[in-house]
């Protein structure tokens, strides 16, 4: 059983016990310290609370009962255990102990090892509590005793001068009894919110000498109750009359003044001190039940405050999933304005090969109906030829019915809903599907060359591609196309050379971070995008396109969609191609499955 940190405190203990006992608790690792008396325990507690007190049955300044009535008045000190060390066994005194406030009673004549065990024992069960200690601290109680010359405190008890009276008898008793005391001559100085500038204490219990001709004593009564029922503080007056002035309506005036008990000179000093640290032990006793009161406000306070940002939680959870409602439609209406604008070139990629088909059937059936005629005539040879005929019409259609059936292919996975799941894509496949779609706005006059040195696979929404990339490269062979037409209609003349539209993966190590970046850049030959616009490009309903032909909707939702993986989008010039540069980035996924979402 080791107690490394705790600390144990021998108070008026006289010096040949301690050698009995230091070196059987030394060698548990205990801290001792060792103090004169329970006034020095006190003060130490300004430095650091002791995690166990022993005390032998008197002190030098008071009775260890006496001391154990003041630890149990505090918070800090309530459950800290006292050892009182008895010189002999003595059943009946043992009971007496225990009974006012010991938790136990050691006898000198026994072994100290046993002192020990029960030390350790006390030290177990006060450790327990350690953690409701903590930010509790202990403070002694104080009383002010206001009076001036020609008051009956003044020169109490006993009618002796100043010199051994206020200052030196009434305010020494006090201390002695384990309460700090102070001597306020002037009504004025009185602290009772403990602001001073010298860092002044607020007392618990301020006494009145109602017999001073220096002031009011009932009006300080008063002001005193004002302030506590100003401020909630539950400090207590003591009113002092001469025992000539008791009367019945002066002790009702004194009391509606304010006062909460009232005494007369002619009182003994040990019931004085009784019938003021009354007053000091309700006033702890009612600052506990507010701070209890507190405490369990600051808790209901607390619960509602969970309870409201519970609620707020709700509610912002409910707005997201409006949200990402709301960025799907977007960007399901992009799409569909993307298609749109693809519609005609769409057609057109529709017609050619159905056209292609439809021109054979007719090829086709003459073969057959050759080949059923010559077969009939038997001539083999001329059957042959037209079968070999028809077959090789058959092929061509199939052809152009493959081109179709990948057309349809391709629309059906660039309409689906589902693009804000993450999953598993195969980069190169969709955007080889977006050129697929793309190539009637690109024609023969612009070449894309891909350079896709990223692993293939990446976790992401499908939208990364079929939004973010279509609308880039889509954006881009407008520039460009738009600018071959400015050169025509300013020089006469159709450019020769081809542009080009650059698509770049990679992976790199991420700024600032663990793991990579999947980095994707598109390049072009186009116009570039001016310092001023590029910025701007990704707002919302944003374009440079002429009225009519363009939504301003295409780099905002590929703006949302890449925020959405936690990437960022940038624009610059491109240093080979001499167009604008798009530079996306985001954090690279592969086969592990993104936290929080569902991967297919």
């Amino acid at each position: 059983m080791q107690f490394l940190s705790c600390t144990v405190m021998f108070a008026g203990v006289n010096a040949q016990a301690m050698a009995c006992l230091r070196d059987v608790l030394s060698m548990r690792g205990l801290d001792l310290r060792s103090v004169p008396d329970a006034a020095a325990v006190f003060s130490s507690f300004d430095d650091v609370l002791p995690d166990l007190v022993v005390v032998p049955e008197t002190l030098p300044d008071m009775a260890a009962t006496r001391l154990c009535q003041h630890l149990r008045l505090n918070a800090a000190t309530r459950g800290m255990p006292v050892v009182v060390l008895m010189p002999e066994h003595n059943p009946g005194r043992e009971h007496e102990l225990l009974d006012r406030g010991a938790d136990a009673c050691f006898c000198m004549e026994d072994d100290p090892v046993i002192l020990l065990f029960r030390i350790c024992a006390l030290l177990r069960e006060y450790g327990a509590d350690a953690a409701e200690r903590e930010g509790v601290t202990f403070r002694q109680p104080t009383v002010s005793v206001v009076t001036a010359p020609g008051g009956a405190l003044w020169s109490w008890p006993g009618g002796r001068d100043r010199a051994a009276s206020a200052e030196g008898g009434l305010v020494d008793m006090f201390r002695r009894n384990g309460q700090k005391a102070q001597l306020v001559d002037d009504p004025d100085r009185l602290d009772l919110a403990g602001n001073g500038s010298g860092g002044g204490i607020p007392p618990d219990c301020v006494v009145v000498d109602l017999t001073c001709p220096a002031f009011e004593g009932l009006a300080l009564a008063r002001t005193v109750a004002a302030f506590r029922r100003r401020t909630r503080q539950c400090v207590r007056v003591m009113g002092v009359v001469e025992k000539s002035a008791d009367s019945a309506e002066k002790i009702r005036v004194a009391f509606e003044a304010g006062v909460d008990d009232l005494v007369d000179t002619d009182i003994r000093p040990d019931l004085f001190l009784a019938r003021v640290a009354a007053l000091v032990r309700r006033k702890s006793l009612q600052d506990e039940v507010q701070r209890e009161e507190a405490h369990m406000e600051s808790a209901r306070a607390r619960a509602a405050l969970a309870d409201a940002l519970r609620r707020v939680n709700a509610d912002l959870a409910a707005a997201n999933r409006k949200l990402i409602d709301a960025q799907a439609k977007l960007v399901q209406s992009a799409k569909m304005a993307s298609l749109g604008e693809l519609a005609a070139g769409i057609a057109h990629e529709f017609n050619n090969p159905l056209a292609f088909v439809l021109a054979h059937e007719n090829t086709a059936k003459r073969s057959v109906a050759q080949a059923l005629q010559a077969i009939r005539l038997g001539d083999t040879q001329q059957a042959e030829a037209a079968l070999a005929k028809g077959s090789e019409r058959l092929a061509s259609s199939f052809v152009g019915l493959s081109r179709l059936r990948d057309l349809v292919v391709s629309l059906r996975r660039f309409s689906r809903l589902d693009e804000g799941e993450f999953r598993r894509l195969d980069v190169p496949e969709a955007i080889s599907m977006v050129l697929t779609l793309l190539a009637p706005k690109l024609g023969e006059e612009i070449e894309v060359e891909c350079q896709l040195k990223a692993p293939p696979e990446l976790v992401c929404q499908a939208a990364l591609v079929n939004q973010v990339v279509m609308n880039i490269v889509s954006n881009a062979a407008d520039a460009i196309l738009e600018k071959r037409a400015l050169t025509r209609r300013a020089q006469g003349v159709v450019a020769v050379v081809k542009d080009r539209i650059l698509l770049q993966s990679g992976l790199q190590p991420r700024e600032g971070g663990e793991g990579n970046d999947y980095v994707l850049r598109i390049c072009d030959t186009g116009p570039g995008v001016p310092d001023a616009l590029q910025e701007r490009v990704f707002e919302p309903f944003f374009t440079t396109k002429p009225v009519g032909s363009g939504t301003g909707l295409g780099l905002a939702t590929a703006y949302g969609v890449v925020q959405a993986h936690g990437g960022s989008i940038v624009i610059t010039r491109s240093e080979s191609l001499g167009g604008a540069c798009f530079t996306i980035r985001v954090p690279y996924r592969a086969a592990e499955e993104r936290r929080g979402e569902h991967v297919a």
